[in-house]
């Protein structure tokens, strides 16, 4: 009897972990986390990177159904849709996004927005607070959640210094950035900020997206530099308000100098070396474009660069975002999506953007992107 309960004893007795047992387990917790979070984190970031690539995909597929109902157009980069003041005497501009809405399944939205001002409920203040989950990357920390938030801009082409960089470029003393800031007169009578034909064929050749009636259209693309070879739209941290007619909140640009006239400055007179044949005297209308990387020499986009030096929101008119390396998802107007190295050499990156600039100079792209 008294051995049984020994054993009873003994076998209910329970034998703990030592202390180096602990630490020997803790150490290997620690080292499996350490070799596990990273690959976590790795997975996030891949995660909301594929998601703003896919953002920007649906955005492009949005515009090719507009473009498709239109004729081949594009939409406006502002001014294609638009609302009356609640008095109904001023019409107020959307910028491009708003135009698209009935393609993305906001066709509600989309006819709230165009209606009249009211002083209801449902305000045009109110609306403007609606957050569209595809206009917004999730690494954009900016725009994320935000109340009207935009992360995504088009191709609005070559800007005028002066006009580059405003928050509020249409109630600027001059015309809003449009072709007629960049106007190439070559040999044409017409002042600056006056229409003519020379003045639109050359500076709409420089982006896809202008305010008012544009020569720019799929077929145009096609055409000239070619579809896969011309950015439609990318992203920008500093864009922002999907409902705003701003060159600044909804597009991005390429800088470039004027001189003392208001025209383009020549390339050898700017150390941005853009523009060859920017005079008003007769001249040679297919080196206009041209810019110092076409000639064999270097090209500096100063700010207007990919992922350059944020100036604010609606201040910074380039590409950019958050993710690894400052590289940008980039959608091209033949209906492809990539991302485009923020290292990319400046000369290339400017032929991306215009979609008729070896009609007037620039050297052929080589290699896709």
């Amino acid at each position: 009897m008294l051995r049984t309960q020994q054993k009873v004893n003994q076998a209910g007795k329970r034998r703990g972990f030592t202390l180096i047992e602990l630490l020997v387990v803790i150490s290997i917790i620690a080292t499996l986390a350490a070799l596990i979070l990273p690959g976590i984190q790795g997975a996030r970031e891949a995660a909301r990177r594929l998601t703003c690539l896919n953002n920007i995909r649906n955005i492009g597929t949005s515009v090719a159904s507009f473009t498709t109902q239109s004729g081949g157009k594009y939409p406006k980069l502002s001014g294609q849709d638009s609302y009356l003041n609640t008095a109904g005497t001023a019409s107020i501009p959307y910028g491009w996004p708003v135009a698209l809405f009935p393609a993305m399944d906001n066709g509600a939205l989309y006819r709230n927005l165009v209606k009249q001002q009211n002083s209801g409920t449902q305000t045009h203040a109110t609306l403007f607070t609606t957050k569209i989950a595809v206009l917004v990357c999730p690494d954009d920390q900016n725009n994320f959640q935000q109340n009207g938030g935009l992360s995504y801009v088009v191709n609005a082409g070559y800007a005028a210094s002066g006009i580059w960089g405003q928050i509020n470029d249409l109630t600027l003393p001059a015309v809003p950035h449009d072709e007629n800031n960049i106007e190439w007169r070559d040999g044409q009578a017409a002042a600056i900020g006056t229409s003519n034909a020379i003045a639109k064929r050359v500076g709409q050749s420089t982006g896809v997206f202008w305010r008012g009636d544009s020569i720019v259209s799929v077929d145009f693309i096609s055409n000239n530099d070619g579809l896969q070879q011309t950015i439609l739209l990318t992203e920008n941290q500093d864009a922002r308000n999907w409902f705003s007619p701003h060159a600044g909140d909804i597009a991005f640009a390429v800088e470039i100098p004027v001189d003392g006239s208001g025209l383009p400055s020549l390339a050898s007179a700017s150390n941005r070396g853009l523009g060859t044949g920017a005079d008003a005297s007769p001249g040679n209308i297919n080196t206009v474009l041209v810019t110092n990387a076409d000639l064999g020499g270097a090209y500096s986009g100063g700010n207007s660069k990919i992922s350059s030096p944020s100036l604010g929101q609606g201040a910074t008119w380039r590409p950019s975002s958050a993710h690894t390396g400052g590289n940008v998802n980039v959608y091209y107007c033949d209906g492809h999506g990539a991302s485009l190295n923020a290292s990319i050499d400046e000369g290339v990156y400017v032929r991306l953007i215009t979609p008729n600039g070896t009609r007037y100079g620039q050297n052929v792209i080589q290699s896709d992107l």
